[in-house]
């Protein structure tokens, strides 16, 4: 019974081992961004929402293929805004609704690097407001996922659509340009593949897909988003299955003792 008795000792050490490693608190950085168009220009801010401080940042913008970089700011403290003022002074061949797609670059203390994409339109001399309507499933992804982007077409006439995947660099999207036809009042759901590159895991990335397209001289731009949450690959030796293992060994022992002092007894 001592030996038993030592065991159990044992086994709730190797309990608590199992359950406190766990526990690790992480500091972690988020970006929100706001993108306002006026007549001189855009003005884009970007704030820190984290509880530690985030390192070389710097903005991009991609205007109709045309992009333009921001000053590197070297600090970005908890709950400060960055802010940058940039002209609209883009080629674009007609009027109409265009994607601005910002991508916030960063990295946190260890010099590891971040990126967050925000995608939004401005109006070129007059508004448009497209037939087309699209959404985008969010997934989990450990390795590589399935992203499914469905798109409806309500008006009656057929439309050449340009779609792009934008994702933040942390992730890669397979094939994340392509055209097609999509007939009137029909809707399709085109598959992209996205892995992981670089992303960790308990973290959650916003992906975008931009649809355009022209009709009469005049442009249009639909925008859609969805979430990636990033989680571990299963792993079938998890603390759960460890004290299952345990459990079991335990009780094995525990029904073989039982035996062998009642054979003694008799």
């Amino acid at each position: 019974m001592k030996k038993l008795s030592l065991f159990l000792v044992i086994f709730l050490w190797i309990f608590m081992i199992i359950t406190i490693i766990p526990v690790v608190t992480a500091s972690y950085l988020s970006m929100q961004s706001s993108i306002t168009t006026t007549e001189n220009g855009t003005i884009i801010t970007v704030t820190n929402l984290g509880d530690e401080s985030a390192y070389n940042v710097q903005l991009s913008m991609d205007i109709n293929g045309q992009k333009k970089i921001s000053d590197l700011k070297s600090q970005l403290g908890m709950r400060e805004t960055f802010e940058w003022e940039m002209p609209l002074d883009a080629e674009l061949k007609n009027s109409g609704k265009y994607p601005l797609i910002l991508t916030t670059n960063y990295q946190d203390a260890n010099s590891y690097p971040f990126s967050a994409i925000s995608v939004s339109t401005f109006d070129h001399k007059q508004s448009t407001i497209s037939d087309i309507a699209a959404k985008i499933n969010n997934i989990e992804l450990s390795d590589e996922e399935t992203l499914e982007l469905t798109i409806k077409n309500t008006a009656e006439t057929t439309k050449n659509l340009n779609i792009r995947m934008i994702a933040p660099k942390e992730l890669t999207a397979e094939k994340d340009k392509l055209s097609i036809k999509l007939p009137a009042n029909t809707q399709t759901t085109i598959n992209f593949e996205i892995k992981k590159f670089s992303a960790l895991a308990g973290s959650s990335y916003v992906v975008f897909a931009v649809i355009e397209h022209d009709e009469d001289g005049r442009h249009y731009t639909i925008v859609t988003n969805g979430i990636v949450n990033v989680v571990e690959k299963q792993n079938i030796f998890t603390n759960q299955t460890l004290l299952t293992v345990l459990l079991v060994i335990l009780a094995v022992i525990f029904i073989y003792a039982q035996k062998k002092k009642l054979f003694l007894t008799c």
